[in-house]
């Protein structure tokens, strides 16, 4: 059995338990599944030589897998010739894995921070907002395009990963209307690049065991991150899973449902007052503290 993984964030450490579960559940989404899949041959495409710009044209699409709000009208331009210079220079920099990402120096930070600006403009310009301000939402839309292309280095970045992982925004309660700019694709890449270092041991085992698709170390990282801060609302079957606390514990386990409180809510044990529920919560709050 895994050890539970620890990540540093803002509001406090997090212990991350029950991985093999997790990945389970979530691997059994359609979407997910099949974007687990794409990565695998865009992956193989990359080392037979086809250029990154290319595959750009099915990662776009691809992309709506993991729920991507970009429109295809922003599709559309962002495969405009003009900005295939900028893809190609854009997965260059975040090619490789952690340990290459916190590697890069200075000027490449910032230059990949202009190139992503431009396809923000870009983003912004197709929706008929002016291209001068950075596009809501577009940290979240091209980290599920380049997560397809670069799956070492970037993690699908919705605004609960970014509230999760960074503070940095709102903790959102839809994934319908993402708002965080590309401001935070930088930060979001060095918190990643150091959690995949932080516990490498136990996300190379979890990722040997998986057997839905190929993943790598920083893949199992991307995905358990999301079902911690967002896939546990929605993925209620067999069982539901809740955000509990006991005392200075917390951590996201599975319990009966319908619980009580609304998916997603912080749970205080203490205040529960059915005490078969409270004990089941505290079981699985057990089994991650205790391993």
């Amino acid at each position: 059995m895994s050890s539970a993984l620890l990540l540093d964030r803002p509001a406090g450490p997090w212990r991350l338990g029950m991985a093999r579960a997790k990945l389970q559940v979530r691997g059994r989404l359609p979407g997910a599944f099949g974007f687990d899949l794409a990565a695998d041959t865009y992956r193989a495409a990359l080392r037979a030589g086809i250029h990154s710009a290319d595959l750009v044209r099915m990662a776009l699409p691809g992309s709506w897998m993991v729920n991507n709000k970009v429109p295809s009208p922003v599709f559309h331009r962002w495969l405009q010739p003009g900005a295939r210079d900028v893809w190609t220079r854009v997965v260059d920099l975040l090619g490789g894995d952690a340990d290459r990402w916190l590697a890069r120096n200075e000027l490449e930070r910032e230059e990949l921070r202009e190139r992503l600006a431009v396809l923000a403009q870009i983003d912004a310009a197709a929706r008929g907002a002016p291209s001068t301000k950075p596009a809501a939402g577009t940290a979240a839309g091209l980290s599920k395009v380049l997560a397809l292309l670069c799956p070492d280095t970037v993690p699908l970045m919705d605004d609960a990963a970014l509230w999760f992982a960074l503070g940095a925004v709102p903790r959102p309660d839809t994934a319908e209307t993402p708002q965080a700019t590309t401001d935070l694709f930088v930060p979001m890449l060095d918190w990643f690049a150091r959690a995949v270092q932080a516990n490498t041991a136990a996300l190379a085992e979890l990722a040997a065991d998986y057997s839905l698709a190929p993943m790598s170390p920083a893949q199992v990282l991307d995905r358990l991150l999301w079902f911690e801060t967002w896939g546990f609302r929605v993925c209620r079957q067999p069982t539901p899973w809740f955000w509990v606390a006991d005392g200075e514990r917390e951590a996201i386990v599975p319990a009966p449902g319908p619980g009580p409180a609304p998916a997603g809510d912080r749970i205080d044990l203490a205040a529960v007052t059915d005490a078969t529920w409270q004990a089941t919560a505290r079981d699985g709050l057990a089994s991650i503290f205790n391993n």
